[in-house]
């Protein structure tokens, strides 16, 4: 996803040429002519921080991976950034504190504190410190099984309702990170394991397929084939199925089970992990047992077809 995905349109179309500081630069993020910005009324003030803000920065949902077991995201490409921080740094010699507040408020209540930067395209680089070892193709299957009873172990504690309710929903966030482990390690093994599997992601995944290469540069980017893919894999956002599909079914050759059984817990967990447990509205989230129970069956269930489908193709 690159920083024009977050760009609305119909907000700075209204605004006049002079407010861009290079109006020729149309494949980068916009940026402000602080003359103008200064000068103009408090609205456009409002929509250029905004922007500004939006065009870099992210919710970490859209851009970064999640590990429950080491916390929370994973922000391999820098960060969490404060909207507090950037925002104050670029503005604040330039429009009111007012203004500046509005703003960071909007993106508090929005996200909160922790955002992602927004990467651009083939900047994905392999970090050794996240590197996975997954040395048998069964490996993943056995530890995601692991992993869901370890959770539900969790739910035999004994505390007050406070805690309980609190436990409950931990335990429901981390079911779906052990899904998004189960679909990295996969793929990461079978990356670093089938070379059939390492050319058919080059060749097809169009985020590799399309990139421009300078022919000087081809035998030295051939040595880090296998590595810029792990990368890549490393920093897959692993519940994004528009992104995970195709990388099944064009380098792994399988199509992904139907996603359906997790769209409500998806959204549930956003709630859980960005709102603190609370929906969009302020209202609790409520967890049941039953819930994690039928959601690690869902999780179980997804994996076994997918173990199976690369069983019968490899």
């Amino acid at each position: 996803m690159g920083w024009n995905d977050h760009l609305d349109s119909s907000e700075l179309s209204n605004l006049p040429e002079a407010a861009w500081s290079n109006p020729l630069d149309v494949d980068g993020p916009f940026d402000s002519n602080d003359d103008w910005l200064a000068e103009t009324h408090r609205e456009n003030q409002v929509i250029a921080v905004r922007k500004w803000f939006l065009n870099r920065f992210c919710d970490p949902a859209i851009e970064t991976p999640y590990a429950g077991r080491e916390g929370g995201y994973l922000f391999v490409n820098g960060g969490p950034f404060d909207p507090a921080d950037e925002i104050n740094q670029r503005f604040s010699s330039v429009v009111p504190e007012d203004v500046i507040e509005e703003v960071v408020d909007e993106m508090h209540a929005d996200v909160g504190e922790q955002w992602a930067p927004i990467r651009k395209q083939f900047q994905d680089e392999y970090d050794i410190r996240f590197a996975l070892d997954v040395e048998v193709s069964g490996k993943p299957l056995r530890t995601l099984r692991e992993r869901l009873g370890q959770a539900q172990k969790l739910l035999t504690l004994q505390g007050d309702d406070s805690a309980m309710n609190l436990a409950k929903r931990l335990v429901f966030g981390s079911v779906i990170s052990t899904l998004e482990a189960f679909l990295w390690e996969t793929a990461d093994y079978w990356v670093e394991k089938n070379e059939h599997v390492l050319q058919e992601c080059i060749t097809k995944l169009t985020y590799f397929r399309d990139e421009k290469i300078k022919l000087g540069d081809i035998f030295k980017r051939k040595l880090t084939l296998r590595s810029d893919v792990k990368g890549y894999l490393q920093n897959l956002v692993w519940h994004r199925w528009d992104k995970v599909g195709p990388l099944y079914k064009l380098g792994l050759g399988i199509d992904l089970p139907s996603t359906k059984p997790f769209e409500d817990a998806m959204i549930k967990r956003h709630d859980i992990v960005h709102r603190s447990g609370h929906d969009k509205d302020g209202v609790p989230i409520d967890v049941t047992e039953s819930e994690i129970v039928d959601l690690c069956i869902a999780v179980e269930k997804f994996a076994k077809k997918i173990e199976a489908s690369l069983a019968s193709k490899n």
